[in-house]
């Protein structure tokens, strides 16, 4: 009998084993990793959101860099282009094919002859 006495009341501390203090330390941990996991979830999602963020601001800045890149070369072009006219206009044949084009101006012993049409 005293065995089976044992046994009763290893049985018996066994269910009195999860009191109300051990039941409190399982749903500390719970919240506690709750709360982890949902500090985790907000920490990732914005690592994502400022990924996004920075991949569309480099496409839209890639962009824009190509178009005043294009800009760029369109000005360059432009502005070799002014510089050969200024080098036509700066020698003494440049102005007067200025003056005759432009202003309809003559040479000496010429006559302007305009024809309407």
């Amino acid at each position: 009998m005293s065995v089976r006495y044992k046994n009763n009341n290893m049985h018996q501390e066994k269910k009195h084993s999860f009191n109300r203090k051990d039941v409190r330390k399982v749903y500390q941990k719970r919240i506690y990793y709750l709360f982890i996991t949902i500090i985790l979830v907000i920490c990732l999602s914005q690592i994502f959101r400022g990924i996004f963020l920075n991949v569309a601001k480099y496409i839209t800045l890639n962009k824009q860099l190509n178009k005043l890149e294009k800009l760029n070369i369109a000005a360059i072009d432009e502005n070799n282009q002014l510089k050969e006219q200024l080098k036509n206009y700066t020698s003494l044949k440049g102005i007067e094919a200025l003056a005759r084009d432009n202003l309809k101006m003559v040479g000496k012993n010429e006559v302007l002859v305009v024809i309407k049409q």
